[in-house]
């Protein structure tokens, strides 16, 4: 039997409600997965990188290549990226359902898009993966420091 058939079934039988797809060179993104797997794990979610072979197969993506943003791969095949992500898992929490909900007004999705946008676009030099040459890369410490609070 394929292994990659294998590990598909039982990665997706292992999510009841979706599974969230991440970048594990990221070390933005793997604090996130610390922070927020505990919550929402238990909830039916399950956190896997995007360098997964299935992953990669069911996005459509050649080795190596990464989508800009993360992604929410639901039972029914829906594919939901970027903050969306995030409003979406929002709302299975009902102390996150609040936010969830106001993340959707038109100003505020403004925001949290822009917001969202650019740290994923800045992810790499935000946490010090920054392939440009040390002397030309802008620090972001103010972001840096916020995006690492406890």
């Amino acid at each position: 039997m394929n292994p990659t058939a294998t590990h598909t079934r039982s990665a997706r039988s292992a999510a009841a409600r979706g599974w969230v797809l991440y970048d594990a060179q990221c070390p933005l993104c793997l604090a996130a997965v610390a922070r927020w797997e505990p919550v929402f794990g238990p909830r039916g979610f399950q956190f896997v990188p995007l360098q997964e072979e299935w992953v990669r197969c069911r996005l459509g993506l050649r080795a190596g290549e990464l989508p800009l943003e993360m992604k929410l791969l639901t039972p029914d095949d829906q594919l939901i990226g970027g903050p969306d992500v995030a409003a979406a898992l929002g709302r299975t929490v009902w102390w996150a359902w609040p936010a969830a909900v106001v993340s959707r007004w038109p100003i505020i999705r403004w925001g949290v898009d822009f917001g969202y946008r650019w740290v994923a676009a800045n992810r790499r030099c935000l946490g010090d993966l920054c392939r440009l040459p040390v002397a030309s890369r802008k620090r972001h410490h103010a972001a840096t420091t916020f995006l690492e609070l406890p």
